[in-house]
């Protein structure tokens, strides 16, 4: 009988059977040691050796392994190896991903903006547990270099995931499991920034007891979005690799999106929101790019949704994500964020009625 392990970081609601949670990096790289001898016996003589690590950025559970792959044709690939794999990493990465072997060299295969998976599987070794062997991108993360090209096949290669999954399977609206307390956390943003005597606090104070009188209307409009996006729901510049095998043409289908532990259903404009923050006080990394507005024109080229009221959604979305940094100090204590985002509701506040 197989024991269930499937899916350690499955949905509340999954009816998937779930087992321990793998968290630390020995736990990860002693289990994926441990389940070497079955990968092997899965893949036959197609896999090769396999040498485990984890890196810091990954947000999944999963071990991962470099190793090699024998393609039909006989030729040899580099590849990765994951195990266990958690039910969002595993549902879309085989679903965008997985293509005939005897189609690896096409040019739809070679262009997708997700890795291609190989081989994949929910049973090892007696066990339920989900399993992914895909290719190894041979090239650079976005991250390395953050001028005007790179920008643009991160955001080409968001909005043609958005555009895949979509095809794959419709979002709906799904009621989160838990409902963060907002006005908790604006309290709690207030006795901190207090405690901690803020830079700008009575700013901060001004601030956080405006938003509390919008709260109701914010939420209200933020609730009612539309969530017919599958959202990746980790998108920044390290999660986007750029081929090798492409990069000498500067062709924008270069970017590959990886790590789909996050992915979500939601409105667009979070994708874009997510990469933006990170770079509040920063701004000059980015270009002058603006992602809301970069993601939206190429989504827009595919056919896909985006217009002013999407821009208004993501202003409550700022307005939020700003006036609640206090209450996050522990993760958001640089001074440069802060004082940007203090600005940021600054200059949204007045669109929404309110002031300091």
């Amino acid at each position: 009988m197989r024991r269930g392990l499937r899916f350690p970081d499955a949905p509340a609601d999954s009816s998937e059977s779930r087992g321990p949670v793998y968290t630390t990096k020995d736990d990860v790289e002693s289990l994926g040691v441990s389940l070497g001898p079955a990968l092997h016996d899965a893949c036959g003589d197609r896999l090769g050796d396999i040498e485990w690590f984890r890196s810091p950025w990954q947000k999944s559970g999963a071990a991962t392994g470099n190793t090699a792959w024998r393609l039909p044709n006989g030729r040899v690939i580099d590849a990765i190896v994951k195990v266990p794999v958690g039910y969002s990493e595993y549902y879309w990465s085989t679903r965008l991903g997985e293509v005939d072997p005897m189609w690896w060299e096409s040019e739809e295969c070679r262009h997708l903006p997700v890795p291609r998976v190989v081989a994949h599987g929910m049973e090892l070794g007696g066990y339920d547990i989900a399993w992914i062997v895909q290719e190894r991108i041979a090239g650079q993360t976005v991250g390395k270099d953050l001028d005007d090209e790179r920008m643009n096949q991160l955001f080409l290669a968001a909005a043609r995931f958005h555009t895949r999954t979509r095809a794959i399977k419709p979002a709906e609206r799904t009621e989160p499991a838990s409902e963060p307390d907002w006005r908790a956390i604006l309290d709690r943003g207030r006795t901190r920034a207090t405690d901690n005597e803020l830079n700008r606090l009575d700013e901060w104070l001004g601030a956080i007891d405006a938003v509390d009188r919008l709260l109701p209307t914010l939420l209200d409009r933020w609730h009612a979005r539309p969530m017919d996006t599958w959202c990746h729901g980790d998108l920044h510049p390290g999660n986007v690799m750029i081929r090798d095998d492409c990069m000498a043409s500067a062709d924008p289908r270069c970017g590959v999106l990886i790590d789909f532990s996050l992915v979500h259903p939601g409105h667009w404009v979070e994708d874009a929101l997510y990469l933006e923050r990170m770079y509040w006080g920063h701004e000059s990394a980015l270009g002058g790019i603006e992602p809301v507005r970069s993601l939206a024109e190429h989504r827009l080229l595919l056919g896909l949704h985006a217009d002013e009221t999407d821009e208004q959604l993501a202003d409550v979305r700022r307005l939020l994500m700003g006036v609640t940094s206090p209450a996050f100090l522990r993760h958001e204590n640089d001074p440069v964020y802060l004082n940007a985002a203090i600005d940021k509701v600054r200059e949204i506040l007045p669109r929404f009625g309110g002031s300091l």
